[in-house]
């Protein structure tokens, strides 16, 4: 009914409820002819009749204004809007009796999870378990991603609260299935212009935009466009791997690493590209990362006297980058020594006439060192020097000076060995009766002059490798063929004194570049990345 149907109506009523006594009125004006009748009342009636008739219609357009607004704030009105993400983002608008007004899809993934399903007029409750079994039925969630983020946008804050907490708990059961348990993300939103612009400039859901956003504030290393096509299950991961702390997050349930290789085995691939014994390994971590468009495992890990940094693609098992480097803060088991049996007294009183070796002044180190190296227990000082060149990496030819001496510390007997190598100084202390190498140092050798390439030095010492040399060892610790590499380059220079060539090549997608010791060959530094 219009306004003026209702004006009308109104009229009609009061018209009929006063009595029509106009014909009554002209009789008698015609019977009195000539007299005059004033009649001042009836302009003053008819004015009151016309303000209640007003005031009447003002009241029943009130009334029926205020109900009507009433009611379509009840029932067309979006009270909340609910976001579902997965991979798969849906926005679910709701009125106030929790009756859905709209399902929009907000990506191609999520048209089909919605597919042909009509959830007008439909219960929140209802539309939520459908939404989620289409996912569950279309792959979208299963046990190798198992993450789902609900997020709730209201002006209620203590509904919204209420709502999140109630649609988490509902999502967890549904997804307590026989072959895997579900990890549900849940919060409510706090959007302001800033975050509602980046939602809409990449086409994301305001939740989704929510979350990424903690996460970046968390770890600055990630970008807020690197990680929007991620799905919700590897922001679940690496949230989980960075241990972050996300306000106002709720989260049940663990990320499945199931569709990656692990951090174990992660592990496993960085010690054996290192060529090292597994059993030597210290202080290792593994740790899912993003980097460069793609998850990868950031291995870190020590193994005698180096520490070694790599990324592994959490996918494919690839070596991404790798780096070696010196460990400064090594230190050598020191093995346990087993002290020598004490002489029993009985034994030296059956020899009285036994007199103590008399030894001439100055020379008692050198009567020790002799009698020690008798015994057939201790290694003998060609295997001390073997083992402390082996562990320095260092060949004999390459010595221009040299020092040994069997000594005793800490009531160990130990090989002293000193000896200069192309432009350092190292020194050693070899278990006399193990082998084991107890303490070692090096330091540069400030006295250390290079030589021109081809040259040998005065001191003895080898002459350079050359380029060609320097080339072969980089590709063969690269593991790749001289006809897979293009852009090589290659310089000689002096690094702290220490002549170096300086290599850089690329294979295939990967950029290499190394540092070659140019009289011994050793490989110095080298670094592994891809293109």
């Amino acid at each position: 009914m219009t306004n003026k149907e209702t004006e009308r109506k109104i009229r009609q009523a009061f018209s009929n409820a006063v009595p029509n006594i106009r014909d009554s009125v002209l009789s008698d004006c015609k019977t009195q002819k000539g007299a005059i009748t004033i009649m001042t009342d009836t302009k003053k009636k008819h004015v009151w009749r016309e303000r209640l008739i007003g005031m009447a219609a003002a009241l029943v357009l009130f009334i029926g204004g205020t109900a009507g607004f009433q009611l379509y704030k009840t029932n067309f009105a979006i009270d909340s809007t609910i976001s579902l993400d997965v991979n798969p983002s849906i926005e679910i608008q709701v009125n106030k009796k929790e009756e859905v007004l709209a399902v929009n899809a907000m990506n191609e993934d999520a048209q089909i999870v919605v597919g042909d399903m009509d959830f007008k007029g439909s219960s929140l409750d209802l539309t939520i378990n459908a939404l989620i079994g289409s996912m569950l039925r279309n792959g979208y969630l299963n046990e190798l991603a198992n993450s789902i983020l609900v997020s709730v946008d209201s002006g209620d804050t203590v509904k919204g609260a209420q709502l999140q907490e109630r649609l988490a708990n509902e999502i967890s059961t549904v997804l307590e299935t026989g072959t895997f348990n579900g990890a549900v993300l849940s919060q409510t939103i706090s959007a302001d212009a800033d975050l509602r612009a980046l939602a809409e400039n990449y086409g994301i859901t305001l939740g989704k935009a929510q979350l990424i956003q903690q996460i970046v504030t968390q770890n600055t290393l990630y970008s807020f466009s690197d990680l929007v096509p991620l799905s919700i299950n590897d922001l679940n991961l690496l949230s989980e791997s960075g241990n972050l702390n996300l306000e106002n997050i709720a989260s049940s349930g663990t990320a499945s690493d199931k569709a990656y290789i692990g951090k174990d085995k992660a592990l496993e691939i960085a010690i054996a590209h290192a060529g090292v014994a597994a059993d030597t390994v210290r202080h290792s971590e593994a740790d899912l990362d993003y980097e460069d468009g793609a998850l990868v495992y950031e291995v870190e890990f020590k193994s005698e006297g180096f520490e070694y940094d790599y990324d592994i693609d959490a996918v494919t098992g690839e070596i991404r980058k790798n780096k070696k480097e010196t460990d400064d803060s090594y230190i050598p088991p020191q093995p346990v020594e087993t002290p020598e049996p004490a002489v029993p007294e009985s034994t030296q009183e059956t020899k009285p006439d036994t007199k103590p070796e008399s030894k001439p002044q100055g020379s008692s180190k050198p009567a020790q060192n002799t009698a020690e190296e008798s015994k057939p227990a201790y290694i003998g000082e060609a295997k001390a020097k073997e083992t402390a060149l082996s562990h320095a990496g260092v060949s004999a030819d390459s010595l221009s000076k040299y020092e040994c001496k069997l000594d005793r510390e800490n009531g160990i007997m130990v090989y002293e060995i000193e000896f200069d190598s192309s432009g350092y100084e190292f020194e050693y202390e070899i278990n006399a009766s193990t082998g084991a190498v107890v303490k070692h140092k090096k330091d540069r050798d400030d006295d250390y002059h290079h030589e021109e390439p081809g040259h040998s030095g005065s001191g003895g010492s080898a002459s350079y490798i050359g380029e060609a040399r320097a080339r072969d060892i980089a590709f063969s610790h690269a593991g790749v063929s001289s006809d897979s590499v293009s852009n090589y380059e290659c310089d000689l220079d002096d690094d702290d004194g220490i002549m170096i060539y300086e290599i850089e090549f690329e294979c295939g997608n990967c950029d290499y570049e190394y540092e070659i010791e140019a009289v011994s060959g050793a490989v110095i530094k080298y670094e592994r990345d891809d293109d």
